[in-house]
């Protein structure tokens, strides 16, 4: 089941042609059990240790072995991409997996 249709900016080689989009499945969740979080969100605080906003840190080796699964495109392929399709697609991956979290509000998230 395609989630989404991730559009890139330059053409992409794979093993099926060259391709100008990807699409994401919905991810499961051996993936975090195989490969490890892809990100995690931290809470930004101000001078008075209060939460001001939130930051994603990335595990950008975790986040490419999702994206491989997500997309069916091997991750030797996907290495290929340039700098700001991995970053937009990185995007993507991380809405898509936010969506599938009942309450959005990243600070009142368990584990967070």
């Amino acid at each position: 089941m395609t989630t989404a249709t991730f559009k890139l900016s330059s053409p992409l080689k794979t093993h099926d042609g060259v391709v100008n989009e990807l699409n994401l499945r919905t991810p499961k969740a051996r993936l975090i059990v195989k490969h490890g979080d892809p990100f995690t969100i931290r809470p930004v605080k101000n001078d008075k240790g209060e939460t001001e906003s939130h930051e994603y840190v990335y595990d950008n080796k975790s986040m490419l072995q999702f994206a491989a699964d997500m997309t069916g495109v091997d991750d030797l392929i996907l290495s290929d991409l340039s700098v700001s399709d991995f970053m937009r697609l990185r995007g993507a991956i991380t809405n898509i997996i936010l969506e599938l979290v009942p309450d959005k509000n990243p600070s009142e998230q368990p584990g967070i």
